[in-house]
């Protein structure tokens, strides 16, 4: 998959869109003036554990694989060598969270349907919508919510992908 990304995106490198950890856990953050997500150690709005503290490569997508003017995408990729987690992150300060999952349900379908055609993706994927609210000191709070089973069937039939209503991964 590495490969394939590096001629896919020649950029890659140059703008730090992959790194690879081996920590236990760490958390993603959806940066909101640059709009690229990173790797922080607390208060993230999306959770990685990693109980063997293998690789886990971390990809950005937002605004490092795609500019604004490529269209909207899901924030970022987790993956080792059995699965790639595509996932986009919301934030519910317009109180809009139907919308904000609609929204975050065709931001993976265009990043799954990209990668599919264009990247050698040769491990399992899963897609994650994640709704977090922030308050006024800076934590961030994970709404959980009932699955979807009318999408989660959508993305396993079409696109042949697991999708979760879930703010974290444990690999």
């Amino acid at each position: 998959m590495i490969n394939s990304l590096n001629k896919v995106f020649p950029h890659l490198e140059e703008k730090g869109c992959l790194q690879f950890i081996k920590k236990e856990a760490f958390e993603i953050f959806d940066h909101k003036e640059e709009k690229k997500c990173y790797i922080i150690e607390e208060n993230g709005q999306f959770k990685v554990f990693n109980s063997e503290k293998k690789e886990i490569g971390f990809l950005a997508v937002d605004e490092c694989l795609f500019d604004s003017s490529e269209g909207s995408r899901a924030d970022c990729m987790v993956f080792d060598e059995e699965v790639g987690c595509f996932i986009e992150l919301k934030d519910c300060k317009n109180k809009n969270i139907p919308a904000n999952r609609r929204k975050a349900k065709k931001q993976l379908i265009a990043v799954i349907e990209f990668f599919q055609e264009n990247i050698k993706l040769d491990r399992e994927l899963e897609a994650y919508i994640c709704v977090t609210c922030s308050t006024e000191d800076g934590t961030v709070t994970m709404t959980p919510r009932a699955n979807n089973e009318e999408a989660q069937l959508e993305f396993e039939e079409f696109y042949n992908t697991a999708l979760f209503y879930e703010c974290e991964k444990k690999f």
